[in-house]
C-alpha cells in the first residue's frame, strides 16, 4: 500500500511536472511567434519610411510624407519592444540592426531635406537613392536570420510539446495500475491533471488562433494599402497629365497669341517711322523665335498630335523632330495604335520619349527604331538602337526606373535588351482590351 501510495505520488508529480513544463513551452513558443510580428511590424514601419520618402523625392508631393512619420514615429516603441523580447538572444545581433535602421532613416531624411532645396538632376538625393537600397538589403537580411532563428525556436517548442504528451500519455497509462486499492483516487487525479492539460490546450490554440487572425488582418490591410498606393499613382498620374494639357493650351493660346498680337502691333507702328525700317527684321526674328518657342513648349508638355490623332502620329513627329535635334536617323512604324486607351497610348509615348532622350544622350547611335504592334492580345512598343549599349549600372537609373512605373500604370511591363545591332532594346508590353482606367 505504502510502495503503491509512493508509486502514485512519483507518477502525479512527474505528470504536474511535465504540465508545467509544456505550460513554460508554450510560453516561450508565445514569445517566439510575438518576436516574428513584431519584427514584421518594424519592417513593415521601415518600408512605409523607405516608400514615403522616395515617392516624395520622385515627385516632390508632401502627400507622401504622411507615412513617413506615421513610420518613424512606430519604429522605436516596435523596435524597443523587439529588443526587450529578443533580449536573450545576442544572436540576434539587434544593436547592428539598429544601427542600419537608423542610418537608413537618416538617410530618408536627407533625402527628404535635400529634395525641398534641390530639384535638378545632380541633387544629392538621386544619389543617395542606391545607397538607400543597398542599406535596405542589409536590413532584410538582417530580418531574414531573425525570422530563421525565431522559426527555428517555434518549431523546437512545437517537438518539445509533442515529447511532453507523448511522456503524459505514459503516465496516463501507469497510474491505473499502481494498484487497485489507489485507483479511485488515482482516478480522480488523472482528470483533475486532464482538465488542467485540457486548459492549456485550448489557451495554446486560442493564442495560436488569435496571432493567425492578426496576421491575416494585417496581410489584408497590407494588400488594401498597396491597392490604395496604386490607385494614388493613377490618379496623380492622368492629374499631372491633365494639368500638362491645361498648361500647354495656356502657353499655345494665350501667349503665343499675345507674341503674334505683339508683333503685328510692332509691325504697324514701325511702317512709316523715319530711319527704323532697318530694325523691322531683327525684332520680326526674335519674335518669331519667341513664336517657335512658345510652340515647342506646347507641344513638349502636351503634343496635340496625342490628342488629335493618336499615338501613331505623335511618335512620327517626335521621331522627326529627334532626327534635326541630333542627326540621328530616327524611323517609327506603328500599327494597330486606334486599340489603345488614352490612358495606354499617353503612358507608351511617354516611354518611347524617354527612351529617344537616353539614346541621345549615351548611345552614340546612328540610327533608331520605334516599333508599335499588336500581338497576342497585347500592343508592343519597341525603341531600338544600334549603340554602345547599356552600363550594368545604368539598369537602375532613374529614368528606366520612371519607364517600368508607366508600363506598370498601363497595365503591362518593361522589358530591356540587346539590340539586333548591338545597341539597347526597350519594349514595352501592355494588354489590349483590358487597360484600366481611361484618361490623361
Amino acid at each position: 500500500m505504502l510502495f503503491g501510495l509512493a508509486l502514485f505520488v512519483a507518477l502525479a508529480w512527474s505528470s504536474q511536472a511535465s504540465l508545467h513544463e509544456l505550460e513554460a513551452v508554450t510560453d516561450a513558443r508565445s514569445r517566439s511567434r510575438s518576436g516574428l510580428l513584431l519584427a514584421a511590424e518594424v519592417m513593415s514601419a521601415l518600408k512605409d519610411v523607405e516608400t514615403g520618402q522616395r515617392g516624395y523625392v520622385l515627385t516632390g508631393d508632401e502627400h507622401y510624407l504622411d507615412p513617413v512619420e506615421i513610420g518613424m514615429r512606430r519604429l522605436d516603441d516596435t523596435f524597443e519592444a523587439l529588443r526587450a523580447m529578443l533580449a536573450d538572444r545576442p544572436q540576434a545581433r539587434l544593436d547592428t540592426l539598429w544601427t542600419l535602421i537608423d542610418h537608413r532613416v537618416a538617410l530618408a531624411e536627407r533625402n527628404i531635406a535635400d529634395r525641398r532645396a534641390y530639384a535638378d538632376e545632380d541633387s544629392p538625393w538621386r544619389r543617395r537613392l542606391e545607397e538607400g537600397r543597398d542599406t535596405m538589403d542589409r536590413i532584410r537580411v538582417r530580418f531574414a536570420a531573425i525570422e530563421v532563428m525565431l522559426r527555428a525556436e517555434i518549431e523546437a517548442r512545437d517537438r518539445s510539446v509533442d515529447a511532453l504528451r507523448t511522456r503524459a500519455s505514459v503516465f496516463n497509462f501507469l497510474l491505473p495500475l499502481s494498484g487497485v486499492a489507489l485507483i479511485l483516487a488515482a482516478w480522480s487525479l488523472l482528470q483533475r491533471e486532464r482538465r488542467r492539460r485540457i486548459d492549456a490546450e485550448v489557451a495554446l490554440i486560442a493564442a495560436n488562433a488569435r496571432l493567425e487572425d492578426a496576421v491575416a488582418r494585417r496581410t489584408a490591410e497590407l494588400q488594401q494599402a498597396l491597392g490604395e498606393i496604386e490607385a494614388f499613382a493613377h490618379g496623380l498620374d492622368r492629374s499631372i497629365e491633365d494639368e500638362r494639357r491645361r498648361l500647354a493650351r495656356e502657353v499655345h493660346d494665350q501667349l503665343g497669341q499675345l507674341l503674334t498680337a505683339l508683333k503685328m502691333m510692332v509691325h504697324r507702328a514701325l511702317q512709316g517711322a523715319p530711319g527704323r525700317e532697318q530694325d523691322w527684321p531683327q525684332i520680326e526674328a526674335v519674335l518669331g523665335e519667341g513664336i517657335a518657342t512658345v510652340r515647342r513648349i506646347s507641344a513638349a508638355l502636351r503634343p496635340p498630335l496625342l490628342d488629335d490623332l493618336g499615338l501613331e502620329a505623335a511618335l512620327g513627329l517626335a521621331c522627326r523632330q529627334f532626327a534635326e535635334r541630333t542627326g540621328v536617323s530616327c524611323e517609327a512604324t506603328l500599327a494597330d495604335a486606334g486599340r489603345l486607351s488614352a490612358n495606354q497610348a499617353n503612358q507608351l509615348y511617354r516611354i518611347a520619349q524617354e527612351a529617344l532622350t537616353n539614346v541621345a544622350r549615351h548611345a552614340q547611335a546612328g540610327r533608331v527604331r520605334v516599333d508599335g504592334e499588336a500581338v497576342e492580345g497585347e500592343y508592343r512598343l519597341a525603341v531600338e538602337d544600334d549603340g554602345v549599349g547599356m552600363a550594368p549600372q545604368a539598369r537602375s537609373s532613374l529614368g528606366l526606373l520612371s519607364m517600368r512605373e508607366r508600363a506598370a500604370l498601363a497595365g503591362g511591363e518593361l522589358r530591356i535588351g540587346a539590340g539586333a545591332a548591338g545597341g539597347v532594346r526597350i519594349e514595352a508590353r501592355v494588354p489590349l482590351g483590358a487597360a484600366g482606367e481611361d484618361g490623361g
